[in-house]
C-alpha cells in the first residue's frame, strides 16, 4: 500500500469514529414515554379533541427482557373536526401527527379508520385510530429502551 493511500485510508477511519462518537445516545424508556405523551397529547389537541379521557396514564416501565422497558400511553376524546365521519376524523389525526414530528405510516393491516405510525427518532409507536362517529381513540408506545 502506497503512502499516500494508508494516509487516505488512516483519514477515513478517524473521521468515521469522530461521526459515530457524535450520534445521539438512545433515550432511556423514561425520555421516550415523555415524548410519546406530548406528541398524542398535542395531536388530540389540534383535531379539537373534546371530553378527553385518559385510558392508559402510562409513567411505569414494562418490562421487555435483557434489561430494557417500554412505556405507555392513550386517550379517547370527542372529535370536534370535520363531519365526525370515522375517516375523515383517522386522516386529520395522521395528518396532524405527521405535522408535529417524524412519523411514517405502517403499510400492513391498515383501515381508513385505523392507522399506526412510527418513528425512528424518537423509538415510538402510535396507533390513531376513529372507532365510531365523533370519537378518537389514539394510543402509543415506546421501543424497548434501557431504563437508565
Amino acid at each position: 500500500m502506497t503512502l499516500r493511500l494508508r494516509f487516505i485510508v488512516s483519514v477515513s477511519l478517524v473521521f468515521g469514529l469522530i461521526l459515530s462518537a457524535c450520534s445521539e445516545p438512545e433515550p432511556t424508556a423514561a425520555e421516550a414515554g415523555r415524548i410519546l405523551k406530548r406528541h398524542i397529547d398535542q395531536t388530540v389537541k389540534h383535531v379539537f379533541g373534546t371530553d378527553i379521557k385518559i385510558t392508559d396514564p402510562g409513567g411505569q416501565d414494562i418490562p421487555c427482557g435483557n434489561d430494557k422497558y417500554k412505556r405507555s400511553y392513550a386517550v379517547e376524546a370527542r372529535a370536534k373536526v370535520g363531519s365526525g365521519d370515522s375517516e375523515g376524523i383517522t386522516l386529520a389525526l395522521v395528518g396532524t401527527l405527521d405535522a408535529i414530528a417524524d412519523y411514517r405510516l405502517v403499510k400492513v393491516g391498515m383501515t381508513p379508520t385505523y392507522q399506526e405510525a412510527v418513528s425512528n427518532q424518537y423509538h415510538t409507536r402510535i396507533k390513531l385510530s376513529s372507532p365510531s362517529i365523533g370519537r378518537i381513540k389514539v394510543r402509543g408506545e415506546t421501543e424497548c429502551l434501557p431504563r437508565k
